[in-house]
């Protein structure tokens, strides 16, 4: 098995540019026992929660580069319950597809990658009165409702159908927790949504859960076991934080 395993590394290597996709399905099938243990260790197996579903059609939904992409990825998308909090996370990749030419020469068809990062959802202990929606502020946008956080404020543009509703969710306490968030997972919010009992929301990171590092070497199979817990850890730190926010994500009952 290890022969086999290590030569297929080898021609992995070789074949260029899909080479890390190729060690990583390599991987999967040598380490997917593994793997599937230790998510499972962590976070409980794996929820039908279709509320939590992270798709095409709720990427849609999502305030996030609204109409700046057209085709979406996504990868290790895992439902379950940590510490009594029902939640969904996702890698997620958007891509902007367009043609490029002129009609004598021919098009051809191309794409640019506009989004890479996590989406969480997670179930809050009170409803939103009215869907809570927060996008990353452009020029073009209007002034939204205002936090009385001045810094928050020139980030996003908050809509709801009632200004008193996003009260509920954008406490000075709220607004601490995403500045948290950002710094802890090395990222930058561009969107978020509250709507009904779930809070949702995308951040462009380099993170990866449930994943093995980018600047790890996968023919180091003990750095790549590694690699994969810390992800693993660094989202149950993520949802810790969530959890501190005694007012919204407070552990559910068992």
């Amino acid at each position: 098995m290890a022969v086999l395993f290590f030569g297929g590394l080898c021609c992995a290597i070789f074949l260029g540019g899909g080479a890390r996709k190729k060690l990583k399905l390599l991987l999967q099938e040598q380490l997917g026992d593994f793997f599937q243990s230790e998510l499972e260790q962590v976070f409980g197996p794996m929820l039908d929660d279709s509320e939590l579903c992270i798709d095409k059609a709720f990427l849609q939904s999502l305030p996030l580069l609204e109409g700046r992409w057209e085709e979406c990825f996504v990868e290790d998308n895992y439902t379950a319950v940590y510490r009594g909090l029902p939640f969904s996370a996702a890698n997620v990749r958007l891509d902007h597809v367009y043609r490029r030419g002129a009609p004598r020469e021919g098009y051809e068809t191309c794409s640019d990658t506009v989004f890479l990062g996590l989406v969480l959802r997670c179930r809050t202990r009170i409803p939103a009165p009215s869907p809570i929606r927060g996008s990353a502020r452009t020029d073009a946008e209007g002034s939204g409702v205002k936090t009385g956080n001045a810094a928050f404020d020139r980030r996003f543009c908050v809509t709801a159908e009632q200004e008193q509703d996003a009260s509920c969710l954008l406490t000075p306490e709220f607004l601490q927790l995403i500045g948290t968030l950002e710094r802890d997972a090395a990222g930058k919010l561009l969107g978020f949504l509250w709507d009904g009992e779930v809070f949702s929301l995308a951040m462009e990171t380099n993170y990866a859960f449930a994943s093995i590092a980018s600047h790890v070497d996968l023919r180091n199979l003990d750095a790549a076991r590694r690699s994969y817990r810390n992800s693993l850890q660094a989202m149950a730190e993520l949802l810790d934080l969530l959890l501190t926010d005694t007012v919204l994500f407070a552990a559910q009952d068992q």
